[in-house]
């Protein structure tokens, strides 16, 4: 198939799923407007203006158009509703014919936060959802909202992204003289970091031996969660890394005991999953799609939304009760291998993909 892809190129998962189709054999575009990670596809990528998003991404489909003339591909897949999949939605229209079959895949916050900010980003997604020939999800959760949104159930397919063969089976190596929380979330309000800070005092206080907290990631709070670090004198057990390279995530992940994400939304995180596999215990908020593969005290723990105290105690009685880690990580194994494993799951995808070329 030759495949053009429309995604920010920035994303680590734009640059695993092109990668994907790809190592597949088949023949791969991409177009962005954000410079990025390399992909094993024919990248071109289109500088803008400083613009809004709602200017940005239709301004660009002009230079756009021209290149998918040349392309000519069997299939175009437009990831994130209202900016790429704006783009993919539009392609279909004026003199250049129908872009079809079109596959908008969601990556979460596009169908379950972005529709609800005013009636116009709820029609913009109804519009660019009704007009795709498949839409792809990696939740349930996701897969309700674009139900919501006005596609038929046939059109849905949910297929989370996963773990690699390549890391599964991991071991977690002997206990340590100290335990290690990591979070490696953006930093950013929809993720809400500052609940995990101000979790820690208390966590401290109570602690069984000494506990060393890793935030991961970038983001416009950056700073605003490095003073409150400061101010509540948590410097010497947070330390800020930014943004790591794939393979020092997976030493944080080898290193650590203990994961916990407070976002506020989500569909199926990547990072969950990978901290499973990893052997962490995850501890994550009660939030629909964490719900999808935690079940409270059986293997992992939920911890109601931007409430710091019910985090600590969470943390807290984990800490006094490893006995039962070990059967939380073999239940976690099994959900990855049935479940979660990236290559079976991105090849459900990929014969949907064939069908639709085939069909067209």
């Amino acid at each position: 198939m030759r495949i053009l892809f429309l995604s920010d190129a920035k994303s680590y998962h734009t640059q695993r799923w092109v990668d994907y189709f790809v190592d597949c054999g088949h023949r791969c575009f991409l177009i962005t407007l954000e410079k990025g990670l390399d992909t094993k596809a024919e990248e071109f990528y289109i500088p803008t203006k400083a613009l809004p998003n709602f200017l940005k991404y239709p301004l660009s489909l002009p230079r756009i158009k021209r290149i998918v003339r040349k392309i000519k591909p069997d299939l175009v897949n437009a990831h994130f509703v209202p900016n790429y999949g704006l783009i993919g939605a539009l392609l279909s229209l004026g003199s250049m014919g129908k872009a079809h079959p079109l596959v908008i895949s969601t990556w979460g916050s596009d169908v379950l936060i972005s529709p609800g900010k005013s009636w116009l980003h709820k029609r913009r997604a109804e519009y660019i959802l009704r007009g795709a020939d498949l839409v792809t999800t990696d939740a349930e959760v996701t897969a309700q909202a674009v139900y919501r949104l006005g596609v038929e159930k046939k059109k849905v397919l949910i297929s989370p992204m996963g773990v690699e063969k390549s890391l599964l089976g991991w071991q977690k190596k002997k206990e340590k003289p100290h335990l290690s929380i990591l979070s490696n979330r953006r930093l950013e309000p929809l993720y809400d970091v500052a609940t995990l800070l101000k979790a820690i005092p208390l966590i401290i206080d109570q602690a069984p031996k000494e506990v060393r907290f890793v935030i991961l990631g970038e983001g416009s709070q950056r700073s605003h969660l490095i003073g409150l670090a400061k101010t509540l004198k948590l410097e010497s057990h947070v330390k800020f890394k930014g943004v790591v390279s794939r393979e020092t995530l997976i030493k944080h992940y080898q290193d650590s005991d203990i994961y916990v994400s407070t976002s506020l939304s989500d569909s199926t995180s990547v990072s969950l999953l990978e901290a499973m596999n990893f052997g962490l215990i995850p501890i994550v908020t009660d939030i629909p799609g964490n719900r999808e593969w935690i079940e409270d005290m059986k293997n992992g723990f939920l911890f109601p939304k931007s409430n710091h105290k019910a985090l600590a105690d969470k943390i807290i009685y984990l800490m006094n009760e490893s006995i039962h880690w070990e059967n939380f990580r073999k239940r976690n194994e099994s959900i990855i291998r049935s479940r979660a494993v990236w290559e079976d799951n991105m090849k459900i995808i990929e014969d949907r993909f064939r069908r639709l070329v085939s069909a067209d």
